[in-house]
């Protein structure tokens, strides 16, 4: 089946165990842990149950749940990996799919999902995908008609592996924390396990947005509200409220797309951090997005609306694709053929915008 795939690239800036404050790790590397991790999932037949590398608890004050690591392949010839999540939801109702916690990693198939009168011990939640690529120091987020690119969970669950799961890590026979070591060395207890990554800039786009800053005539939003996130929630009631609807059934969607405008020129320090906490919220799919207006026939060749997704690197490709479940998980071994197939002219998106950047740091 064909599908529209948008694939967004993120830079690894760390991956690895560092001492405070350090730019480069005491061991690790990003080729090392997403290796780890590959060995980590096929040990044992892992349960998905298994996956998660974090607790959550009644005072985990973050934006989702549990996220589990559903599927791992490698590619022998690249080196690239490509991994499925799932990512855990309070969503209810018949239209919701749940996942079989006890199937083994790698091992999925229809049965492994169910829809509606849920078993009690099953995960609901969605799956999102990921392109490992270490020889690039890159990956990437891959979604089919949908925003949630889970990369804010994932990077919570890789940087959690490193503190749990990984090789460096050590405890005693009593499972109490020893610190981080490689080999036979001594356990050093004041390392710290760090991943963080950045979006791949597009520097022309984002310095027009910066450089003609007195320029701009507005702030338009696009963000895709969440009914399973209690803020969302909330805010969907509000809107709801102000168009005379005091009452939701479960007949109303659990995405809602919104879009507001502000007439509003931004001072430097706020287009600043606008820019920033747009790069920081890593959810961004095609419902995510900031943009600013601009006077028509402006003579510094900005378009009426410039959005900030057109500041980073991206690419939205027609794929084949085989379904697990329709619409909700990936065959793996299929989604590595499809992007392989097209592997050359993604990748060549990467080698251009470092080009840029390092000109641009010339000059």
């Amino acid at each position: 089946m064909v599908e529209k795939a948008s694939i967004r690239f993120h830079k690894v800036k760390h991956c690895g165990i560092y001492r405070e404050r350090a730019r480069t790790p005491e061991m690790g590397s990003f080729t090392e842990v997403i290796n780890n991790i590959f060995n980590w999932s096929n040990s044992d037949q892992r349960l998905i149950q298994n996956t998660c590398t974090y607790e959550v608890s009644p005072d985990f004050d973050m934006e989702f749940l549990e996220t589990y690591l559903v599927s791992i392949k490698h590619d022998n010839v690249t080196g690239d990996y490509f991994g499925a999540m799932w990512n855990k939801t309070h969503e209810s109702g018949d239209s919701v799919y749940a996942l079989d916690p006890s199937t083994a990693v790698d091992n999925l198939s229809a049965r492994a999902l169910h829809k509606g009168n849920l078993p009690a011990q099953s995960i609901p939640g969605y799956a999102t995908y990921f392109w490992f690529i270490p020889s690039q120091n890159s990956l990437a987020t891959i979604t089919f008609g949908t925003p949630r690119t889970g990369m804010k969970p994932f990077s919570y669950w890789l940087e959690s592996f490193l503190k749990t799961e990984s090789r460096y890590v050590r405890f005693d026979q009593s499972d109490m924390f020893l610190g981080y070591a490689q080999g036979t060395n001594s356990p050093n207890p004041d390392l710290v396990p760090r991943f963080t990554r950045t979006l791949h800039k597009n520097p022309a786009k984002r310095d027009l947005i910066i450089q003609n800053r007195d320029q701009i005539r507005g702030i338009i939003r696009r963000i895709s509200l969440d009914r399973s996130q209690a803020s969302h929630d909330g805010t969907i009631d509000k809107l709801l409220s102000l168009v005379g609807i005091t009452s939701k059934d479960n007949s109303m969607p659990h995405e809602i797309p919104l879009s507001y405008e502000l007439n509003y020129r931004p001072s430097e320090s706020e287009l600043t951090r606008i820019i920033s906490d747009y790069e920081n919220g890593v959810d961004n799919g095609s419902w995510q997005d900031v943009g600013f207006k601009f006077p028509q026939n402006n003579t510094f060749g900005a378009d009426e609306k410039e959005w900030l997704s057109k500041s980073y690197a991206k690419s939205k490709i027609n794929i084949d694709v085989e379904w697990v479940v329709p619409g909700q998980l990936l065959d793996m071994e299929n989604l590595k053929a499809s992007i392989n197939s097209r592997r050359s002219e993604l990748i060549s998106l990467l080698p251009v915008l470092r080009e840029v950047t390092s000109s641009s740091q010339v000059a």
